[in-house]
């Protein structure tokens, strides 16, 4: 009978494959296999890597129950938080309605995971942005209100779905529940060729019969003693076997129900309580306990044995899960483990940095920087890191470990100790050796390599001595090598170059050095190293490889190995053995096959590796052409060099796709039915990937490329994901690969997307463009042309301005000309009128002059008239005044006056009759007068009156012309009608 409390450790499917436990049980002793025929090879091999997930990696409680995979890669795990989803780079919880744990969790033939928690079970789907979704088919099937606590498995069984809890099953299909309740309490069920078996407590084992819906006995309790069962299967002839928790192993048939026990898995020294269960291979079965950790069982035609796996972190293994690329998923009461089973490389030692490694009988020897520790290869148990034991008197820094006329000595910072057993023993009292190297010729003589030179040591009958320092040469010979010569030595320094030393034959002094640094050949004096290879010396630098010609006294590039090797990169280590090379290259380690017509330098297995050698002391130790041990500051491994790429084709997973604009987030569909257009106001585009199909995921880096943007695919990355910010409108394509540590690539995914344009940069507007381009075209033409009939009519105006100009030029000259001729006319005429003008001037002169004259004669006659009283007489003067009066000034002479006067000041007249029509012949005459500038004295006699006559007739003038008193009458008489 179980209690309950063992019954909670029920968590895992488990597998169907019973039928060769029993068989090969059937067929052998159970005794163990003899320790000592146990290979190193195979003892050092088949530890398989362990990886540990704790809640610092996926932020969760660590307790897990269960787990499934899904068709690419991704696995799903059940804790007390909910569903952990893990697609090998990143982790993301659901959680359920009611946020309790999950027990159970199962696949459908659809891709469908189903999930089952307490009082709860439903399905899990992925939409098309990636993003993980819980329904419920307890609130769909309308049993929100019904008690049945924790649902324990789930089984998929042909098309149907089962849901066990203790109490009750429900049936699954096609959206329709059908519940059985339990007798007692339902236990276990199991799946066995597509039917479903289910254990009740105290009443036995059950078939479902899916078309009837009822529960079938196949055979009671009492059959396998009421043991709690973890797994079943049947035979070929129809005969069952079971596995029972406390290790019991039964055979049941099925038609009498007889059984018997085959075999006890627990003993007396060492009890088992087993809760979960995987069948690794044919022959090898993985138990998961409740205390003891995680349990390989084994077993042949020899017998079976049954060891402790790997250190996990936690001995309580709840659960256990095979992925489909074979590793295994330990579920454990407190955190998750990876138990990697076809990973080339096997981890022999983590405790302390490895400088060197012996494998010698039964024992493997490691010298690192906390001492040499040592692993019994002889024990029934693979070798791992727990294996190993610090050997006594060699903690601090441990610099070799060899075999030295079948004696272990270690190399140390403290000098060279004599390692027998566990046990060491310091060999002299010199400090600070590196290593103890062959003298040829000299059987039981050795070369003591230390920091500060060399030292003879001997050895008589397993007795060790370090005799005095060898004189004359005191550097440090670390990197040394016996050269082709008797007594000569190869010495690199890491610093300093190169030295060639010359022993003398009693070995206690250096008799000559030839030292090189950056001459001869070399370029450089730093990181050189010596080593034998194919029987030559050679010299590896960070300039390609040398050997050495004595006769040019030069070292010359060393072709063969250049053309395999990068020259350009510092090569510091050759190991070879029958068929192989190793090299560190740019601190990497790989191989090439010496032996291939076309060697090449392979080192994807090893990309781990690389950056973790100790320099200068890198450990490469061949144990056969496809097994090499390899130290590095993290500890010892074994790699198999001919573990074959077991994944082709791995797909890349897009975890999600994610755009920003305007500051928020949004999603973008995975699968693509049609191009995804981004719109212009996005800033960023963020791409998540992940590989969960690829083996050793957890260490995978990532190739990208966005066509357009970037020209080639970027150098592998650690980080997940790709942003690319402010991208420009068009269309991309983003690809993303992975690959893990062993070199292993899978095949890209592609992504299109495109970003839309601005409203200035659509087809619209691109239209509109074209056409403002082609009217801009057309007005630029309108306007050149427009420009051009402007020009032409500009210069059509400009040479008819020009021809204007030139006639106004030439009017212009003939004006001048005629300016020239009418000022000259006017000259003459104003001298003329000028000339006329004093001539008129004269001749009123002449007219005043005579009419005085006429006057006074005429007066000096009447007065002679008056005195003279003779008739003779006073006809003489009658006749001369008859003459006085004939030649008088009258009329006639005014008139030519007058005329004259209006030849020199025209329109005169004319004007002064517009002032006054009123005007009399005598004013105009006196009009004129007044305007030559005549003094009344000199007008009077040419009017005949007096000077006070006049007067008054001046008067009366400006009373006719309406002058004021004010206005001088000389002066506007000057002013009317002037010259011009």
């Amino acid at each position: 009978m179980i209690n309950k409390t063992t019954q909670y450790f029920n968590i895992n499917n488990v597998k169907r494959c019973f039928e060769i436990l029993f068989v090969l049980l059937s067929c052998v002793a159970f005794g163990q296999e003899n320790p000592e025929n146990i290979p190193v090879l195979e003892k050092l091999s088949q530890q398989p890597n362990v990886k540990h997930f704790t809640r610092d990696d996926f932020n969760s409680d660590s307790q897990f129950w269960i787990a499934c995979e899904d068709s690419d890669g991704t696995t799903f795990f059940g804790n007390n938080d909910g569903i952990l989803i893990y697609n090998g780079t990143t982790w993301s919880m659901i959680n359920l309605p009611n946020y309790s744990s999950v027990r159970s969790l199962m696949i459908g033939d659809d891709g469908t995971i189903y999930a089952g928690g307490y009082n709860e079970f439903g399905t899990v789907t992925v939409d098309e942005f990636g993003a993980y979704h819980y329904h419920s088919l307890v609130k769909e099937s309308g049993l929100e209100n019904v008690n049945f606590e924790n649902v324990w498995q789930i089984s998929k069984v042909k098309d149907y779905m089962v849901f066990r809890t203790f109490e009750r099953l429900f049936i699954y299909k096609n959206k329709r529940l059908t519940q059985i309740p339990a007798t007692t309490s339902f236990l276990k069920s199991y799946v066995i060729n597509e039917e479903f078996y289910v254990e009740d407590a105290n009443e036995g084992i059950f078939q479902l019969d899916l078309d009837q819906h009822y529960l079938k006995k196949v055979f009671d309790a009492e059959v396998y003693d009421n043991e709690f069962i973890i797994g079943i299967t049947n035979f070929s002839n129809g005969d069952f076997g079971l596995l029972a928790n406390n290790g019991h192993v039964f055979r049941v048939q099925r038609d009498s129900g007889i059984s018997s026990q085959q075999v006890n898995i627990s003993s007396k020294e060492k009890e088992y309580r087993i809760i979960s269960f995987l069948q690794l291979k044919p022959d090898t079965y993985l138990l998961g306990t409740l205390r003891s950790g995680l349990l390989t069982f084994r077993w042949n035609s020899k017998g079976y044995t049954i060891e402790k796996t790997a250190h996990l972190q936690d001995e309580t293994v709840l659960g256990l899960l095979q992925s489909k690329e074979g590793n295994v998923w330990a579920l454990l009461d407190n955190g998750i483990d990876n138990i990697d089973y076809n990973n080339p490389k096997t981890t022999i030692f983590n405790q302390a940095s490895v400088y060197d490694v012996l494998v010698e009988k039964a024992h493997l020897y490691v010298a690192t920087n906390q001492g040499v520790y040592v692993a019994d290869l002889s024990s029934q148990n693979r070798v791992g890191p727990e294996s190993f034991q610090l050997i006594n008197n060699t903690q601090g820094q441990a610099w070799s470990i060899q075999k030295v006329n079948n004696t272990i000595l270690a190399g140390h910072d403290k000098g060279i100790f004599k390692i027998e057993q566990k046990e060491a023993t310091k060999v002299g009292y010199q400090n600070s050796f590196w290593k103890v190297i062959p003298i040829p010729g000299k059987a039981n003589l050795f070369l003591g390599c230390s920091y500060t030179g060399l030292f003879v040591v001997s050895e008589n009958h397993g007795n060790w001595e370090v005799k005095e320092k060898i004189k004359g040469f005191n550097e440090s010979s670390r990197d040394i090598l016996a050269g082709d010569e008797p007594y000569t030595y190869w010495v690199c320094h890491g610093y300093k170059g190169v030295y060639k030393l010359t022993l003398n034959e009693s070995l206690d002094r250096v008799v000559a050095i030839d030292h090189f640094t950056d001459q001869n050949g070399l370029k450089s004096p730093y990181n050189i190293n010596v080593f034998r290879w194919k029987g030559n010396i050679v010299f590896t630098t960070n300039n390609g490889i040398y050997q050495y010609h004595k006769k040019e006294n030069k070292f010359e590039p060393y072709q063969e190995l250049n053309s395999i090797l990068d020259k350009d990169k510092n090569t510091r280590k050759l190991v070879s053995d029958s068929s192989k090379t190793w090299a560190v290259v740019d601190d990497a380690l790989g191989y090439f096959d010496h032996e291939s017509e076309h060697p090449e330098f392979v080192k994807d297995i090893f990309l781990e590796t690389k950056g973790t050698f100790n320099r200068g002391m890198e450990t490469i130790v061949p144990i056969n052409d496809a097994n090499v041990l390899v130290g590095t500051h993290t500890g010892l491994y074994l790699y198999h060099t001919n573990t074959q790429n077991r994944a082709q084709n791995i797909p890349t997973k897009l975890v999600s796709v994610k755009y920003t604009a305007d500051e928020e987030a949004f999603s973008l569909p995975l699968v693509q039915d049609s191009l995804i257009t981004l719109p212009n106001s996005a800033t960023s585009v963020r791409f998540n990937f992940a590989a969960p199909k690829i083996p050793n995921n957890a260490l995978n880096t990532y190739s990208y490329k966005l066509e357009d943007v970037d020209k080639t695919w970027s150098t592998w990355q650690k980080m997940p994901f790709k942003e690319y910010n402010l991208l420009p409108a068009g269309l991309y394509t983003f690809h993303v690969k992975a690959r893990n540590t062993l070199g292993i690539e899978t095949t890209p995914v592609t992504y299109k997307f495109s970003i839309a344009p601005k409203w200035y940069q659509t087809n619209f507007a691109l239209v509109c463009y074209v056409v403002f381009g082609l009217l801009s075209l057309f007005i630029a033409v309108k306007l050149v042309e427009r420009k051009i009939e402007k020009q032409h009519l500009q210069a059509q105006e400009r040479e008819q301005e020009t021809n204007r100009l030139l006639q106004l030029e030439v009017k212009q000259l003939k004006l001048e000309r005629d300016k020239e001729r009418i000022e000259m006319a006017k000259r003459h005429l104003e001298e003329d009128v000028l000339k006329k003008s004093k001539e008129l001037a004269n001749y009123t002169m002449l007219l005043v002059s005579k009419k005085n004259f006429f006057n006074e004669l005429q007066e000096e006659l009447k007065e002679l008239r008056n005195i003279v009283k003779t008739k003779t007489s006073n006809k003489k003067l009658t006749e001369i005044f008859h003459k006085l009066h004939q030649h008088k000034i009258d009329e006639e002479y005014m008139k030519v006056f007058e005329d004259n006067f209006e030849n020199i000041h025209e329109n005169f007249f004319t004007a002064l009759k517009q002032q006054s029509t009123e005007l009399t012949k005598r004013e105009k005459r006196l009009s004129a007068f007044i305007k030559m500038g005549l003094t009344n004295k000199e007008i009077a006699p040419l009017l005949n009156i007096s000077t006070r006559g006049v007067e008054t007739a001046r008067y009366r003038l400006r009373k006719k012309l309406e002058l004021p008193t004010e206005e001088s009458l000389s002066k506007f008489l000057e002013e009317l009608a002037p010259e011009d």
